[in-house]
């Protein structure tokens, strides 16, 4: 009995990120990467809710449908003013919507249902250089067995 797709669900989400070719020669990591982050990254955050829903009111084990939602980073501090900085990073962040459209189950995940976009939020900083972050809402949906 499948106790939850989490991990297994961010790692495939990792390598079909790493082989969009918008994001070819980005940094895409599992996990934010600290004080390793490049100019321009994208990474995986925390799963925010894990909900389990049984399928049905039976006692022991039973067929339960999986939803969490997990966080994508989008990072960009390249670019010369806010506006390009900001550009660049909707850039990256479409690119991370289109794995998702393209490949919602992703490449067959076993109990997968779907993911899809959910949200998107852009913050920009100019201390130094400019700085945009782009957080990204993931929800998946799973059946687990």
């Amino acid at each position: 009995m499948a106790g939850t797709i989490m991990a297994t669900f961010k790692a495939r989400l990792l390598t079909q990120l790493q082989a969009n070719a918008t994001l070819s020669g980005i940094q895409v990591s599992y996990g934010d990467p600290g004080g390793s982050q490049r100019r321009e990254s994208v990474f995986l955050g925390d799963i925010e809710t894990n909900d389990h829903i049984a399928e049905s009111l039976s006692s022991g084990r039973r067929r339960r449908i999986e939803e969490f939602t997990l966080e994508c980073f989008v990072e960009v501090s390249s670019k010369p003013t806010p506006q390009t900085c900001e550009e660049r990073a909707v850039e990256l962040a479409n690119a991370v919507e289109t794995v998702l459209a393209d490949d919602p189950q992703l490449d067959n995940l076993s109990q997968l249902m779907w993911c899809q976009l959910q949200s998107m939020t852009m913050t920009t900083v100019q201390a130094d250089a400019p700085v945009c972050t782009i957080r990204l809402l993931i929800n998946a949906n799973a059946r687990l067995q």
